[in-house]
């Protein structure tokens, strides 16, 4: 089938090189179509499809995308933004309606197409796919990996999870982000595994399909495995064919790791830290030092170098906090159309994070906070993440996220946005008396916000801009 629509799109026009964007959730159409548009030297450009009309606008642009694919739902929106948009000749739907305005449905490309793989001459070099990232702050970036990057860490990635014929991996995870796509899709093509997808993330529906398919691999974001361990029928199912297992992402809390080792005493537990400007590869704490070194995100790979530096670009002894910054063969060509920040990035070969961190004398990474995300109170300055690590221990929280809160005296202070696990009830004086006999003083929220769930992007970060647009204002978002 992805010959046929390598072939389709060709006789549209498209030539090595060219972009086609994708706004598509999770299917066989999805994988159909990158397959097709990598053995046609094709770049994929794949939107995040929560995305709102400005952010297709902005990338479909950004990439000169010649061609949008996109789910029949998706129509609306994309007949909204369709005059702005500069480069697009051709929409493909995906679906079950019949096209119109001019649009063609995959269904019309692959009768266009012949069943032959197309003759084009392809290096490592030549260029994949864009990932735009979502972005924490900013506009998102395109992040450029090429066809070696994207081969050498599915290869990666399938060692990890012992891929191979007569296993299976899940995939709930969406496969527009490098952490789906890369991280289990490939991996799983290209081992001969059996890869089991969901359109979206549904709790009830991953513990049926690891229990009816007898899933052996997978991948979580901390979100996911907080609500799959803490589901109320989580001891109906039998998930004993699981063998490796990934949460990463996000901040992984110590206790949900713990719950998870309680549980399966015999699964291989693994918290990775990755990048999208590395594919994603970095880091992995293996499953014999999962709960031995509390807070780590394990050592580097072995394809990986890493250190610590300070703003000099000096490496820095163990424990001492600074930048995290790595090698690794599979790290971004550049930001699209951007040089300088590429450069400010990219140096030497070596990934500037803009994570800061701390290596013990052990060798393993630990992560403090963005570098963005820290917050200075009165001078002094206070991770973000050490405060979340103890907002997630109380018994009433299920997520939660501190961010920087502004003070007339001290510049910032420390806010919690909290979701309640459900059922429970919690208020902002408890949680402010439980910090207080974990944290020292000036570390202790100040004030704590309810919701119902936090803003997160693809990832399963949390995007604390949008926590600060939503209770400073856009001045305080950035």
């Amino acid at each position: 089938m992805s010959n046929r629509f390598a072939q389709g799109i060709k006789e549209l026009g498209i030539r090595k090189g060219d972009r086609v964007a994708a706004l598509l959730t999770n299917s066989p159409e999805f994988l159909v179509t990158y397959l097709a548009l990598l053995k046609s030297g094709v770049v994929f450009v794949p939107l995040n499809f929560q995305s709102t009309g400005s952010h297709i606008e902005y990338v479909v642009n950004h990439s000169e995308s010649k061609i949008l694919l996109c789910d029949d739902p998706f129509i609306p929106l994309v007949k909204k933004v369709l005059p702005q948009l500069k480069y697009l000749p051709q929409v493909i739907t995906v679906g079950e309606k019949a096209p119109s305005g001019g649009m063609l449905s995959f269904q019309d490309v692959l009768r266009q197409g012949q069943d032959k793989e197309p003759l084009v001459s392809l290096t490592g070099k030549d260029i994949a796919i864009f990932l735009y990232t979502a972005g924490t702050t900013g506009d998102p970036k395109g992040v450029v990996h090429t066809h070696f990057n994207c081969s050498f860490v599915a290869r990666h990635w399938a060692r990890v999870f012992h891929l191979g014929p007569g296993k299976s991996i899940l995939l709930v995870l969406p496969l527009f982000h490098a952490y789906g796509i890369h991280c289990l899709a490939l991996p799983a093509l290209i081992s001969g595994a059996r890869l089991i997808v969901s359109e979206k993330y549904q709790t009830q529906w991953t513990l049926e399909a690891i229990q009816k398919y007898k899933v052996t691999a997978g991948a979580l974001v901390p979100a996911m495995g907080t609500m799959i361990i803490q589901h109320e029928d989580f001891s109906k199912y039998d998930l004993s064919s699981l063998e490796v297992l990934v949460i990463g992402g996000a901040i992984v809390p110590y206790e949900l790791l713990k719950q998870w080792r309680e549980k399966f005493p015999k699964l291989e537990l693994i918290n990775g830290y990755g990048q999208t400007e590395s594919c994603p590869c970095a880091t992995g704490l293996w499953d014999v030092d999962i709960l031995t070194k509390p807070g780590s995100v394990g050592k580097p790979w072995d394809v990986v170098k890493l250190k610590i530096v300070n703003d000099q670009g000096q490496e820095l002894p163990p424990r001492k906090v600074g930048e995290i910054v790595y090698k690794v063969a599979s790290i971004m060509k550049e930001y699209y159309k951007d040089p300088k920040l590429t450069a400010e990035t990219v140096r030497d070969g070596w990934l500037y994070s803009g994570d800061l961190g701390y290596v013990d004398e052990d060798g393993y990474v630990y992560i403090v906070d963005r570098k963005k995300d820290i917050i200075i109170r009165g001078g002094e300055n206070i991770s973000s993440m050490e405060v979340e690590e103890v907002l997630h221990k109380h018994p009433a929280v299920l997520e939660a996220s501190a961010i920087s809160a502004p003070h007339l005296v001290l510049g910032e202070t420390v806010m919690a946005v909290v979701v309640r696990k459900p059922g429970q009830s919690l208020s902002q004086e408890e949680l402010i008396q439980f910090c207080e006999g974990h944290l020292e003083h000036f570390k202790v929220p100040t004030r704590v916000e309810f919701m119902d769930e936090l803003p997160r992007n693809p990832a399963g970060k949390v995007l604390k801009r949008e926590l600060k647009a939503k209770y400073f204002g856009q001045g305080k978002a950035k």
